[in-house]
């Protein structure tokens, strides 16, 4: 037996693990990103109160991210400590099934997300260091968390159809239990022992990693009318939830396909070639969501979510994997979702609601804005590199 052969198994085996905790985590967002508006909604919250909520969420982050990979980092347990947050978030989220009122629901929603959110860039940053030195296709392993956030949103939106909004937390309950479950199975990647501390502050003193950050962060921002008020839109517009759960969908199938094939343009194209794609496939995608309710119209603008989420998310993971220490893996990962998730959509979902109480779906364009103003700063990079 030969020495590739042998080690076969093992690759399939991380391969299984890792797959199984992208899907599971992301089932859960195939779950609440299309549906907990809807619920909040359902609660008896205005557009200001949703976009506020969900900014707080985005906030938390910021909080959140690093003090938790600084643990991370330090310890070298990742794995362990995400048990941990994945059991208390699933306490958290049981108990919102009681929540009424703007503050009981707000309040609850940030622990939720202070404790669950920390778990996807610690485990990210185990997934990206398992996948280059085990020599694996990171496309193909992300595509199945994008695989089960079709599922998530299908299954939701058909179940849903006709029955009370209030499922919903019940059903992210379970996914949360899901996400419980693939962090016992993932490895826990060993480091050397390193005497240099997990300093947020070295990489913030970084210029190219900031300006990385602000123009990633356009690009992951550029979705914050979509991912707050595209669910509410479609159905005010009469598209039931089935309908809606099939929309969010097929942007994800194309994502999907996307993930599966990357990997053999990925050198040639690069990481802020992948960024600069999906900067240019939001100029397309945003100022034309507002101008139909056709579903048949709509697929093909829901086909460039591949680029506006999936070729942006590849051209980051790239670019923090080429870019970062692996003795502050955990660290980067954490400030970019931290930076990007955290400060920029945190301060663009209030301006997201305020648009869309004002101007209705014609707040889309402002996203395509976003999108625009991120090519500068990765052309400026690219010149640097």
């Amino acid at each position: 037996m030969s020495v590739e052969s042998a080690a076969a198994p093992s690759r399939q085996s991380l391969f299984l693990r890792l797959s199984a905790f992208y899907g599971a985590f992301f089932l859960l967002f195939g779950v609440l990103m299309p549906f907990w508006p809807v619920w909040l909604d359902h609660r008896g919250l205005g557009a200001v109160e949703i976009a506020s909520i969900m900014a707080a969420v985005f906030w938390v982050k910021m909080i959140a991210h690093p003090l938790v990979a600084q643990i991370a980092d330090r310890r070298s347990a990742g794995r362990k400590l995400s048990i941990v947050l994945a059991a208390l978030a699933l306490l958290v989220c049981l108990a919102m099934n009681s929540a009424v009122g703007f503050w009981p629901i707000a309040l609850l929603a940030g622990l939720f997300y202070a404790l669950h959110n920390p778990i996807l860039p610690i485990m990210e940053n185990i997934a990206l260091r398992t996948v280059r030195d085990a020599g694996l296709d990171y496309g193909r392993v992300r595509l199945w968390g994008s695989i089960s956030f079709i599922l998530g949103t299908t299954a939701t939106g058909a179940f849903l159809t006709g029955r009370d909004p209030d499922w919903v937390i019940w059903i992210a309950s379970g996914t949360v239990a899901l996400i419980l479950i693939a962090c016992f199975a993932m490895p826990e990647v060993p480091r050397k022992v390193s005497t240099e501390r997990a300093n947020p502050l070295g990489l913030l003193a970084r210029p190219d990693f900031l300006l990385f950050v602000v123009s990633a962060g356009l690009l992951q921002v550029s979705h914050a009318v979509y991912y707050a008020f595209g669910s509410i839109s479609w159905r005010n517009a009469g598209l039931d939830e089935s309908v809606i759960g099939l929309l969010w969908a097929v942007g994800v199938v194309a994502e999907v396909i996307l993930f599966a094939f990357a990997g053999r343009f990925a050198r040639r194209i690069g990481p802020l070639g992948f960024l600069a794609i999906a900067a240019i496939g939001g100029v397309i995608r945003w100022p034309l969501t507002p101008l139909t309710y056709d579903p048949w119209l709509l697929v093909p603008l829901q086909s460039l979510h591949a680029l506006t989420f999936g070729a942006a998310h590849l051209g980051a993971m790239a670019y923090l994997t080429r870019t970062i220490p692996d003795s502050v893996g955990a660290t980067g990962q954490s400030l970019y979702y931290a930076l990007t998730g955290g400060v920029l959509m945190g301060a663009m979902m209030p301006l997201a609601g305020t648009l869309y109480e004002s101007f209705g779906p014609a707040a889309y364009n402002a996203m395509g804005l976003c999108s625009l103003l991120a090519l500068p700063g990765l052309w400026w990079l690219s010149r640097r590199t």
